[in-house]
């Protein structure tokens, strides 16, 4: 349960995410919970049916429901709204946003900034941050506890680095993004070339470009272009864990769940999915709007729109017809071992 300082009424909630409100007008609300911890004063969601029972049980002062569901809950309180969990989330943006501690901006004592640094307005600099030569801030960007910029590192406006991110010189991110902390922007592309039995070092002399509006989760890696740049598209949203290789490319308003591994040189188009633990080989492509099964491997170009999952990955209906098939192996293996018998006997026969 989150509960907030900020008292609301159904008026309230109706002006911030509309729909239609059924119930009391004197309601007073606090809170969003799960259903079996909410209270006479918290806030739920009921979208699928199969919730339906413990939605029912729950003592929540104010239910969050599609229109047709409204006859289900009688004498209850409920916002009906064609999408519920996205207007709940509208509210719960707002609330947070509302209610939350803006840090004050400037630069701690404690951190050091370059004296050819370009800082815009009410940026903060926390306490042992480090920004580099030539950096540029963009106005209300906020860097957290223990950050390092290199030098040349651009930031656009209201884009936020929570504690501990690193960011390699030369490196690009947009406006209104956020980084987690851990994550490590712009680290060297792991790029070798075996010589007279020695492993050699190609030199990463690229950077890596973020759009604005990326979120990218906590410990995720993304490593510089070799000569050119690792871009990162507008909208798109990287989850914690996550490793990019050096030269990739993944368009706008794409998802890439926890864990996924891309070598170098993907390109990954706009609105692709790739669920958690996919891993794809370096130098192919996922077009738009694809989606990729969890622990999918790829090995080659996935076309766009396509389904795909499995290891190696291909159509997810092939998949699904090679699953089914694997559940009847051992009678299959049995029906061989029989026949093969059969076979040898009347060879010797």
């Amino acid at each position: 349960m989150k509960k907030f300082s900020l008292v609301l009424t159904p008026s309230d909630i109706l002006s911030i995410c509309s729909g239609e409100y059924r119930g009391a007008a004197e309601l007073k609300l606090d809170s969003v919970a799960d259903p079996a911890q909410a209270d006479e004063r918290s806030i739920v969601f009921w979208e699928q049916d199969k919730y339906f029972s413990v939605v029912e049980k729950s003592s929540a002062g104010l239910i969050f429901c599609l229109p047709e569901g409204a006859d289900k809950l009688p004498g209850r309180n409920l916002l009906l709204h064609p999408k519920p969990y996205f207007a709940l989330m509208q509210l719960l943006t707002w609330w947070l946003d509302k209610t939350a501690d803006k840090p004050s901006p400037g630069v701690h004592f404690s951190s050091l900034v370059e004296p050819s640094a370009q800082l815009g307005k009410a940026v903060r600099v926390a306490a042992q941050a480090v920004i580099g030569k030539n950096c540029c801030l963009g106005d209300n960007v906020i860097i957290g506890e223990n950050c390092v910029l290199g030098e040349d590192v651009s930031i656009g406006a209201g884009t936020r680095l929570y504690p501990n991110v690193v960011v390699y010189t030369g490196c690009e991110i947009g406006s209104g993004c956020v980084i987690h902390s851990g994550a490590v922007i712009g680290a060297d592309g792991f790029g070798f070339i075996l010589l007279d039995g020695k492993q050699h070092k190609i030199p990463q002399t690229g950077n890596v470009a973020i759009g604005d509006n990326v979120e990218i989760g906590a410990n995720t890696t993304i490593d510089r272009g070799t000569l050119g740049s690792t871009v990162i598209g507008e909208g798109t949203k990287i989850d914690n864990c996550v490793q990019i290789g050096h030269n990739c490319v993944i368009g706008k308003h794409s998802i890439i769940c926890a864990q996924v591994g891309l070598a170098g040189s993907t390109v990954v188009g706009d609105y692709v999915y790739l669920a958690g633990q996919v891993g794809a080989a370096g130098h192919i492509t996922i077009g738009d709007r694809a989606m990729v099964g969890a622990q999918s491997g790829v090995s080659s170009d996935v076309p766009a729109d396509a389904r795909w999952f499995g290891y190696p990955a291909t159509h997810a209906n092939e998949m699904k017809r090679l699953l089914a098939m694997q559940k009847h192996l051992p009678e299959i293996y049995k029906f061989y071992l029989k026949h093969r018998k059969g076979n040898d006997d009347e060879d010797q026969g």
